[in-house]
């Protein structure tokens, strides 16, 4: 069989294509880890991504935490804060080694807090571009 070199390129091309379509698709995933010493934070506090890439909390202290971006749920709701249209989360309760995933799907600043230690700062933020 003969193939011509224009259709061979364009199928090695659209091969390609296909291929790296989904390694595009995949976003990246970052870590914020939940820290309790010399006080309760999120490390680190603020973390810029890109829409489509996951943010993973991780508490391996013995202090219970929360991921919470829900203004109905902050003591101070200027704490907390989703673009317009976006559904507040809240990852429960996190006893030590839990974790917990959000996937960020519209562009924007989030703020959000550990309800069991909002008075004493534990906020953090995520800006997706």
């Amino acid at each position: 069989m003969k193939i011509h070199r224009r259709a061979f390129t364009e199928m090695v091309a659209s091969l390609g294509v296909v291929a790296a379509t989904p390694a595009l698709a995949a976003g990246k995933t970052v870590e914020v880890t939940m820290k309790n010493n010399p006080k309760a934070i999120f490390q680190p506090a603020t973390v810029n991504i890109a829409v489509g890439d996951t943010v993973t909390w991780t508490n391996p202290g013995i202090i219970t935490h929360s991921v919470t971006c829900d203004p109905a749920q902050a003591v101070t709701a200027a704490n907390v804060a989703l673009p317009a249209g976006v559904a507040p989360f809240d990852s429960g309760t996190m006893e030590q080694d839990a974790t917990f995933s959000h996937t960020f799907t519209v562009k924007g600043t989030y703020k959000y807090i550990c309800k069991m230690h909002e008075a004493m700062g534990m906020v953090g933020t995520v800006v997706v571009a």
